[in-house]
C-alpha cells in the first residue's frame, strides 16, 4: 500500500439500490474482453441474484427494474446515471447502441431525487464519475467526451477533478474509494497524479480495481484473494461475489447498480 499523508473522510450512508436484470440478449452486450462471445445467459441471471443479494446483507432495500431486450447492456445502470447529493443527472452515453436505456432509469431515479439531462453533444458514461465524499473525479476515456467534462464542471457545485484513463474502459474499472481514505487503484491504467493524497492498494493488470464499499462491508468480486486480503487489512468486511460472465462485458461489481 502506498503511504502518503493520511486524510479523514466522512462516510456517507445509503439505503437503496437500483438494479437491472440481464435479459436474453445479454449475451450480445458490448464488450473488449477475449471472452464476450462466451456469455452464458443462465450463469449470468444467477451470478445477478447473488449481487442483489450482497446488497441485501450491507442492509440495502432493492428497485429492480424489468430486463430490456432491445438493450443487451441494461444492466449496466450505473452508467445511466451520475448521482450526486439530492440531484442526479441522466447520462447520454458514449455507445450509440445504450442511449435509450437512461429513460427508465429515470421513472425510479425521479421518485429519490431531482432529475435532470446531460444533453448532446455531452456524451458520459456513470462509471466514468467517481464520487469521493463530494469530489467528483470524472474520468478521460472513450465513452465520457469533453464536452461532458465541460458541463459537469459548470454545473457541479463541488469539488471537480478530470482525470487521464490510461486503460479499460472507465475510469472505476481502474479506480475505486474503499473508504477511510483508501483507493483500490490501478496505477498502469490511470493517472494518479489527481489522488496525490489518498492512501492506496495497488491493483496489479490482471486484477479487478472495482469495488463497492457500503459502510464497512466491500462487495468484491472473486478471483482476486489477494486483493481480498489486503482490504481485510484495511478494517473492511469483504462480501465476495461471482460476476465472471458480467467481466466478460467489461463489466465490475459498480457497474450493476445505482446507489442512492
Amino acid at each position: 500500500m502506498r503511504s502518503p499523508s493520511k486524510v479523514a473522510l466522512t462516510e456517507s450512508s445509503v439505503t437503496l439500490a437500483i438494479v437491472r436484470e440481464p435479459g436474453k440478449s445479454f449475451s450480445k452486450a458490448l464488450s473488449t474482453h477475449p471472452e464476450k462471445n462466451s456469455i452464458d445467459g443462465s450463469k449470468a441471471l444467477a451470478q445477478h441474484r447473488g449481487y442483489v443479494a450482497a446488497l441485501r446483507r450491507a442492509g440495502l432495500d432493492i428497485v429492480s427494474l424489468d430486463p430490456m431486450e432491445d438493450f443487451p447492456d441494461g444492466p449496466f445502470v450505473e452508467d445511466t446515471a451520475i448521482v450526486a447529493g439530492d440531484r442526479a443527472w441522466l447520462c447520454s452515453m458514449g455507445a450509440d447502441s445504450r442511449r435509450g436505456e437512461a429513460e427508465s432509469v429515470s421513472t425510479a431515479l425521479r421518485r429519490y431525487r431531482k432529475v435532470e439531462p446531460i444533453p448532446p453533444p455531452a456524451f458520459v458514461d456513470g462509471g466514468d464519475v467517481l464520487n469521493i465524499d463530494g469530489a467528483l473525479y470524472v474520468g478521460q476515456s472513450s465513452r465520457t467526451n469533453p464536452a461532458a467534462l465541460t458541463f459537469l464542471e459548470k454545473n457541479y457545485a463541488g469539488p471537480f477533478r478530470p482525470v487521464a484513463v490510461k486503460g479499460g474502459l472507465h475510469l472505476k474499472s481502474s479506480v475505486s474509494y474503499l473508504g477511510r481514505g483508501i483507493l483500490l487503484i490501478a496505477p498502469d491504467k490511470v493517472d494518479v497524479e489527481p489522488f496525490g493524497k489518498f492512501e492506496w492498494i495497488e491493483a496489479a493488470p490482471d486484477e479487478s480495481a472495482n469495488c463497492l464499499t457500503l459502510g464497512d462491508r466491500v462487495i468484491f468480486p472473486e478471483g482476486y484473494p489477494r486483493l481480498a486480503e489486503e482490504i481485510r487489512r484495511c478494517g473492511f468486511n469483504v462480501d465476495a461475489v461471482d460476476i465472471g460472465e458480467f467481466e466478460k462485458a467489461d463489466a465490475g461489481v459498480t457497474c450493476l447498480s445505482i446507489i442512492l
